[in-house]
């Protein structure tokens, strides 16, 4: 008996949208006329609209099916960035999409409309883009409680007529007018209202930085402007220089601290078994690195997050993050690993604290909460991470006291400043009094 195999629905589906698309391609455009031309690029333009319709049909139904947890992937999200190998962020927009846009079903298996029925439709006409789809759902999103639950369709059909008059770009301005005249006062968002909108999210780069957008609720808000007016205020140079930092760079910085300072105060909860802390994993050559290396920051150190930090800025932790050198072999094969390094302990903090009383640059106030600890001689140089050898200093001049040219001294077992020529022609030590009751003679 013969057995003849039969093509799926799905791939029959798929043949048909390949021949489509195959026939455009041949085309002798050159014997088009530009009518036919401009008739043939709106009618691509559709199907590309109704293309997005179908997407979010298919991943609807992956989606409710689970299909992510036979395939042994965390969400649909997942599966979607791993199958079609397209980035994160994509898969996620896509899903979200869906969700909104797609069929649904309910418990009993009733088919169910899209939650956005009238921006669906539209889609599915060709008539507006998925970008406009996107910004008619979130404004209809964005509505106060009150407006939603009464006029969600009203204003959803208002928006997805005007997204098949205007662009994109002009859909959001008449997006937000609507917002803004459906709450001119903003009296009707409610605190749940607050809460549904608050977000974070952050985007890791290659290079390590970290950009992103938030909207907080109203008390993240307040906690935030007043942590950064006791936090991001210029600091004056001791013979008053005006900081060379932006506002914007004050912000940064003062936030870089604040969250290096809750690292250091160990109240946060375990991860992994181990203690909250930066990881970062330096090769033995990166540790015991040579003068010129340390001064220019060459090379890459691995974080615990999987970006690459610069060697220079990796160092500036040295004295409070978790370092494990870690020997690796041709294979990368871990050959060898070692214990902690150059961490000061608790018992030498303290001591520095009680010394030092805060940061010891001439004329900063900051406190000790806020101070890292500083080899005085880099470790990378011999330096010993001792109590004779270290100094407390605040993040900002942690960073910056090379370039403002100074240089730290130790008399006497504690740590004096030597101001740059041009401040100082003698060159004389200077110890930061500005934590004392009274000046001490040196």
């Amino acid at each position: 008996m013969t057995v003849i195999a039969t093509e799926s629905a799905a791939q029959q589906a798929l043949d048909l949208l390949g021949a489509g698309i195959d026939a455009v391609r041949s085309l002798d455009l050159a014997q088009l006329s530009s009518g036919e031309l401009l008739e043939l690029l709106h009618g691509l333009d559709v199907a590309r609209h109704r293309a997005a319709c179908a997407d979010h049909t298919v991943v609807a139904e992956i989606d409710q099916r689970g299909v992510a947890g036979e395939r042994a992937c965390r969400d649909t999200a997942t599966l979607l960035a791993l199958l079609l190998r397209v980035d994160p962020r994509e898969a996620a927009a896509r899903v979200a999409a869906a969700r909104e846009l797609g069929p649904r079903r309910a418990l009993s298996g009733e088919a169910l409309p899209p939650i956005f029925a009238t921006t669906a439709d539209a889609i599915a006409d060709g008539a507006i883009s998925a970008q406009a789809a996107r910004i008619v759902t979130a404004t209809v999103e964005a509505l106060p409680d009150d407006v939603r639950v009464t006029r969600d369709l009203e204003i959803e059909s208002y928006l997805v007529e005007q997204a098949r008059r205007f662009a994109p770009r002009d859909l959001r301005v008449i997006a937000r007018r609507l917002i803004d005249t459906c709450d001119q006062d903003g009296r009707l968002a409610s605190d749940a209202d607050r809460e549904r909108r608050r977000d974070m999210t952050m985007h890791h780069h290659a290079d390590g930085t970290v950009s992103g957008r938030y909207r907080t609720d109203a008390v993240c808000g307040e906690a935030m402007l007043t942590f950064f007016d006791a936090t991001a205020r210029p600091v004056t140079g001791p013979s008053g220089e005006p900081d060379p930092r932006n506002a914007g760079q004050r912000r940064h910085d003062a936030l870089r601290d604040g969250l290096l300072a809750v690292l250091r105060s160990g109240q946060l909860p375990a991860t992994g078994g181990v203690t909250t802390t930066i990881v970062l994993t330096m090769t033995p050559d990166q540790l015991d690195a040579h003068q010129d290396t340390y001064r220019s920051g060459c090379g890459l150190v691995p974080t615990g997050h999987g970006s690459l930090m610069s060697l220079g800025a990796a160092q500036s932790l040295l004295g409070d993050a978790q370092i494990h050198p870690v020997l690796l072999g041709s294979l990368k094969r871990v050959d060898a690993y070692g214990d902690t390094h150059r961490i000061f302990t608790a018992g030498q903090r303290l001591a520095l604290i009680a010394r030092d009383h805060g940061c010891s640059f001439p004329g900063c106030t900051v406190g000790p909460a806020w101070c890292q600890a500083h080899h005085v001689v880099p470790y990378a140089l011999g330096g010993k991470t001792s109590v004779d050898n270290g100094a407390l200093l605040c993040g900002y001049h942690h960073r910056y006291f090379e370039q403002l040219g100074y240089r730290c001294d130790m008399r006497g077992g504690v740590p004096c400043w030597v101001a740059p020529s041009w401040i100082d022609q003698a060159q004389t030590p200077v110890r930061n009094t500005a934590h004392l009751p009274q000046p001490e003679p040196l």
